[in-house]
C-alpha cells in the first residue's frame, strides 16, 4: 500500500492560507479559546472535529456563549445540510462545527478553518484546510491538537479488517449452520460489533467466501485466504500516516512547506505566512471566565440532545402528510452516549445483546437523578414509550421518575402493530419514520397545556422520539422534553 496522494494539478501551495498550531493542554482550554476569539477571526468558516459527539457538544457550549453556529456532521438530514450549508455561504452563521462529513463537495469563500483534534493523516488535514482561502486574500488555518486525537486514531484504526481467529469462526459458523444465519444469530458466534461484523461480511462477500441471501448470508464453501501480508500494510501505512502528523504537530519548520513534501509536492518551498514563518497570528490567551464555563460545561452530568428539525423529503410516497420544518421536542438529555467512558460502560452492559432485561441499575439511577438536577426541565407530567425489548427498563425508569418527582404519568406511546418490529425501516429515514408511524401510537388523552417528559430507554435515530414529540404536541402538550438512559452517538 502506497502512500496515499492528492490528485491535484499545479502546485498544492496555497497562498492565501495562514497554518498555524496552538497546543492547550486541556479540553476546556480549547473551548475556552473557542469561545474568546471566534468573533475576532475574519468571516465565516468551519471548526472540524473528529467525532460527531464532539461536534454537537462544541456547538452547543459555543451557542451558550453567543456564537451563531451549528453543527453538522453524516447524522444531519440531508435537508438541513443543504440549509445549514446555505446558511454559512450567506454569513447568516459564523461557523458550522463539522465532521469530515462537510467534505470535499463543498466549495464557498471561508475565512478560516479550525481543527479541534488533529485528522489522522496529512491528505486528511490537507483536505480539510482546503475549505478555507478560496476567492479570498487570507484565511486563518489553526490546529488544535489534543492527547487524546491518539486514542480516537486507535479507535478508528480498530474497526480495520478482524483478526484471522474471528473471521474463521465466522465462516465456520456459517458452514456449520447451512442455511441462511442473520447477522444477529453470527453475533452470538463472533465477538465483533455488529457494524464492524458486517463490514468483514461484506469484504468476504466481494472475495467470495460468503454470499448475502434473503434471511442473512451464507458460506459458499470456497477456500478463502486470509491476506496478512495486506492488512499488515494497511496497518503500517496508516501508522506512518498519524506518525507524519505528530511531527507536523511538534515542527519548527514552515508548516505549509512540510504538508507538501508530505504530499509529495516537488515545488514545496518555505510560505513565509504560517506560524514557524512569521508568528502565531491569533492570541493564544483564553479567558479565567470562559475556561471557568467550558469546566463547567465539560463536568456537566448528561448529554443534550438537540431535536431534529426537518422531515425527511418525499414523505407523502410512503403515504405520509409530513413535510418541512418539526414542530415537536424541546432539547432533551441523555445520561451518556454508548461510546463514552464512565456511564457509557453502564449503558453498554445494560445493551449488550443477551443481557437480560431488568430494573434501571443503581450507577444509571445516580446518572438519571445527576442529569435532572442540572437540566431542571420541570415537567408537568410523564410519558413513556411501550418496549417489547426492554419492558422492565423502560417501566422503571418511567415508575422511579413518577415517584422521586412527583410527576403524574398520563399515559403511554403504545406498540399498535406488532408485525413491524423494532428498529425497522433504519435503513433510512423515510422509511424509518413510516415503520414506526405503523407501528406505535400515541395514548395520552391529558397532555393539552402540560410540559411533557417523554421517557424511553436508548435513542438511536432520534425519530421515534421525534414522532412522538410531533403527536404530543398536536394533542395540545406546551413543550416536550425527551429524557433517555444514553443514546448510541
Amino acid at each position: 500500500v502506497s502512500k496515499p496522494v492528492l490528485v491535484l494539478r499545479g502546485e498544492l501551495d496555497r497562498e492565501s492560507l495562514s497554518l498555524a498550531v496552538l497546543q492547550l493542554k486541556r479540553p476546556e482550554e480549547r473551548l475556552g479559546w473557542l469561545a474568546d476569539h471566534l468573533d475576532e477571526l475574519d468571516g465565516s468558516g468551519i471548526i472540524y472535529t473528529l467525532t460527531v459527539a464532539a461536534a454537537s457538544e462544541i456547538a452547543d457550549f459555543l451557542r451558550d456563549r453567543g456564537h451563531n453556529v451549528a453543527a453538522y456532521s453524516g447524522q444531519t438530514e440531508t435537508t438541513e445540510r443543504q440549509v445549514l450549508e446555505q446558511d454559512l455561504l450567506a454569513g447568516r452563521l459564523k461557523a458550522l462545527v463539522a465532521t469530515s462529513a462537510l467534505g470535499m463537495g463543498f466549495d464557498a469563500m471561508l475565512g478560516f478553518v479550525i481543527n479541534v483534534g488533529a485528522p489522522a493523516s496529512p491528505v486528511a488535514y490537507y483536505q480539510q484546510v482546503g475549505r478555507a482561502g478560496r476567492g479570498t486574500d487570507k484565511a486563518t488555518v489553526l490546529l488544535l491538537p489534543a492527547y487524546e486525537d491518539r486514542d480516537i486514531w486507535r479507535y478508528f484504526a480498530s474497526l480495520a479488517f478482524p483478526p484471522e481467529q474471528h473471521v474463521r469462526t465466522a465462516l465456520s459458523a456459517l458452514e456449520a449452520h447451512g442455511g441462511a444465519m442473520s447477522t444477529a444469530t453470527l453475533e452470538t458466534f463472533v465477538e465483533l460489533s455488529r457494524n464492524r461484523l458486517e463490514m468483514m461480511l461484506k469484504v468476504l462477500d466481494v472475495d467470495g467466501a460468503v454470499r448475502r441471501v434473503q434471511g442473512g448470508w451464507t458460506s459458499t464453501g470456497q477456500d478463502w485466504v486470509y491476506e496478512q501480508e495486506r492488512y499488515d500494510r494497511v496497518a503500517a501505512a496508516r501508522r506512518d500516516e498519524q506518525a507524519l502528523m505528530l511531527e507536523y504537530i511538534a515542527t519548527d519548520r514552515c508548516r505549509m512547506r512540510f504538508l507538501r513534501e508530505a504530499l509529495d509536492d516537488p515545488g514545496a518551498t518555505d510560505c513565509g505566512r504560517c506560524d514557524n514563518c512569521v508568528g502565531l497570528p491569533v492570541s493564544a490567551d483564553v479567558s479565567e471566565a470562559s475556561l471557568r464555563g467550558a469546566g463547567e460545561r465539560l463536568a456537566r452530568p448528561g448529554v443534550a440532545v438537540q431535536p431534529r428539525k426537518l422531515w425527511p423529503t418525499a414523505l407523502a410516497n410512503l403515504g405520509i402528510e409530513l413535510s418541512g420544518k418539526i414542530t415537536g421536542a424541546d432539547e432533551g438529555r441523555v445520561v451518556a452516549r454508548l461510546t463514552d467512558l464512565g456511564l457509557g460502560q453502564a449503558l453498554r452492559d445494560v445493551f449488550r445483546p443477551g443481557t437480560p432485561d431488568a430494573e434501571v441499575p443503581a450507577a444509571l439511577v445516580q446518572g438519571v437523578l445527576a442529569a435532572l438536577t442540572d437540566w431542571q426541565p420541570k415537567p408537568d407530567g410523564i410519558v413513556g414509550f411501550e418496549s417489547r425489548t426492554h419492558p422492565m427498563l423502560v417501566d422503571s425508569l418511567v415508575d422511579g421518575l413518577s415517584r422521586v418527582g412527583r410527576i403524574p404519568v398520563l399515559g403511554r406511546v403504545v406498540i399498535r402493530n406488532d408485525d413491524i418490529g423494532p428498529g425497522q425501516g433504519a435503513t433510512n429515514s423515510a422509511q424509518r419514520v413510516a415503520a414506526i408511524s405503523r407501528r406505535c401510537t400515541l395514548d395520552a388523552p391529558e397532555v393539552a397545556g402540560k410540559r411533557i417528559l417523554l421517557v424511553d430507554d436508548l435513542i438511536v435515530s432520534g425519530w421515534s422520539m421525534t414522532l412522538a414529540a410531533h403527536w404530543l404536541r398536536e394533542a395540545g402538550a406546551e413543550a416536550v422534553l425527551p429524557l433517555a438512559l444514553g443514546s448510541e452517538t
